[in-house]
């Protein structure tokens, strides 16, 4: 989360040293979407001098963000920021706009299109939009009707959902949401929130997920359940996870001062094995 863009650039440094492919700014808790003449130049300072490929987000509180501005200032402010033409600025990698944003009116489904690269596109942008819906309570009803919404959608290059896990029952039906955008080859993202999300979240390169998020620290989250970098990269080995990788855990509640994890993820490194070992939290009734 982008309190400050000075050290929110220090922070993409040190996620690319600890192993990231990819940095998202979370601007909405500093971005204000008023006439501020500062703010959209520190902006573009920012994801100008990222050291990752970048995605800028600037999240609603109606999807568990901090922005709570006009939705025409903050899309003209992506319009803006995507549209960079100084020869040393360049835009964003990906700019995350909610589909209930990109779905309220006409008007700024087309300023948002205008940012964005996309079939018929004659402006020189290089932007990819990512579509996304978050729900923070629990598993939407009507879940498969916005995956239907965003992945047919001709500007979304990506689609995400995440939505709070109920029990370990919902990363199944992310981790399939991620095998049947695989099969018609839809670049997703589908993560469970919470304690019971973990497993999607680490499984999600076995399933050709598009990417998955950590933060650098605990407090630094943007939501809940996020590892960090560290836990995903070191305990569970994420990079050498792979549509072969075996699935192995430690079932109880709570269950997440276990050191199995730790234990069989290093034996399973030192032996070759290509294995995972995770937390499985499971209630007792």
């Amino acid at each position: 989360m982008v309190d400050d863009p000075a050290a929110a650039a220090q922070d993409a440094k040190e996620a690319r040293d600890r192993g990231a492919d990819l940095v998202e700014f979370r601007i909405d808790g500093w971005y204000s979407g008023s006439d501020d003449p500062a703010q959209i130049p520190e902006i573009i300072k920012l994801v100008t001098a990222s050291p990752l490929p970048c995605i800028l987000t600037c999240r609603p509180v109606l999807e568990g963000g901090q922005y709570d501005g006009d939705d025409q200032a903050r899309v003209s402010m992506f319009e803006r920021l995507c549209a960079a033409t100084g020869p040393s600025e360049h835009a964003p990698t990906y700019i995350d706009v909610e589909l209930a944003t990109y779905t309220r009116s006409e008007n700024i489904k087309q300023k948002v299109n205008l940012a964005v690269d996309h079939p018929g596109q004659l402006r020189p942008v290089t932007t990819g939009l990512i579509l996304s819906m978050h729900d923070f309570q629990s598993r939407p009803p009507d879940l498969f009707r916005r995956i239907s919404q965003m992945t047919t959608e001709p500007a979304c290059r990506v689609s995400k959902v995440a939505y709070r896990a109920r029990s370990l029952r919902d990363n199944l039906e992310l981790l399939d949401i991620l095998l049947e955008a695989k099969a018609a080859g839809k670049p997703m993202i589908a993560l469970g929130m919470g304690p019971f999300g973990m497993p999607s979240r680490v499984l999600s390169p076995k399933f050709d997920g598009f990417l998955t998020f950590a933060s650098l620290r605990r407090s630094s989250s943007t939501a809940p359940g996020q590892p960090t970098i560290d836990e995903l990269l070191e305990l569970y080995r994420f990079r050498s996870i792979g549509s072969a990788t075996r699935v192995y855990g430690v079932i109880g509640w709570p269950v997440d001062h276990s050191i199995s994890p730790l234990v069989h993820n290093a034996g399973f490194e030192s032996s070759g094995h290509d294995g995972v070992y995770l937390f499985l939290p499971i209630p007792a009734e």
